[in-house]
């Protein structure tokens, strides 16, 4: 499993917008810290680790806060009014061993080879089932169509996916086809 992105965070016991405006002058973001049944925390980072959180991308941090590491999400990011700098972090504590099942939409890449012969693309499933840790879910799950010929199908069981997501979906339902518009449709049973 890939290493999430590390926040250490300094408590912040001066409240209050000069207070802010002093901390964001040093550097340094403020932030929450709440959620899985703690209290909340207000706390501090440095706003270059934000900026290289939001250039990740990065969804799951650990916080490091008081010698202590609590596994997060960012929940919000408040932009300043030009959208350059973040003024403000919202993150929320989560469980890192809850499991969900949820459905994750099907996003189609690529231009199938099989197209210059005459064929046409057709998507028969827009989304699967999978079950993951709750911190896992994917955005979406790319179904590779490039290399298809009139023909061929790309199954459930030809999906790539993280080690930590499984997908529920049975495996050799058809997600996406190539088929020859020309030929009549096979008659259903």
């Amino acid at each position: 499993m890939a290493e999430d992105f590390r926040l250490s965070a300094e408590n912040r016991e001066l409240l209050g917008s000069a207070n802010t405006r002093r901390l964001r002058k040093q550097g340094r973001v403020p932030a929450n810290l709440y959620g899985f049944q703690k209290e909340s925390v207000n706390v501090s980072v440095l706003a270059e680790d934000i900026e290289k959180l939001v250039a990740a991308g990065s969804r799951v941090v650990d916080v490091a806060v008081d010698g202590s590491v609590e596994k997060a999400v960012v929940r919000e990011l408040q932009w300043d009014i030009y959208s350059t700098h973040v003024k403000h972090v919202d993150l929320l504590r989560v469980d890192p061993e809850a499991e969900t099942t949820v459905d994750v939409p099907l996003v189609l890449r690529g231009e199938p080879i099989g197209l210059k012969d005459g064929g046409q693309l057709r998507q028969l499933e827009k989304k699967v089932t999978v079950t993951c840790p709750e911190i896992r879910v994917p955005k979406n799950i790319v179904v590779r169509v490039a290399p298809l010929k009139v023909g061929d199908s790309v199954k459930v069981s030809d999906l790539a996916v993280p080690d930590s997501v499984e997908i529920n979906t049975a495996s050799d339902t058809v997600v996406a086809e190539l088929f020859d518009p020309k030929k009549p449709a096979p008659a259903s049973e």
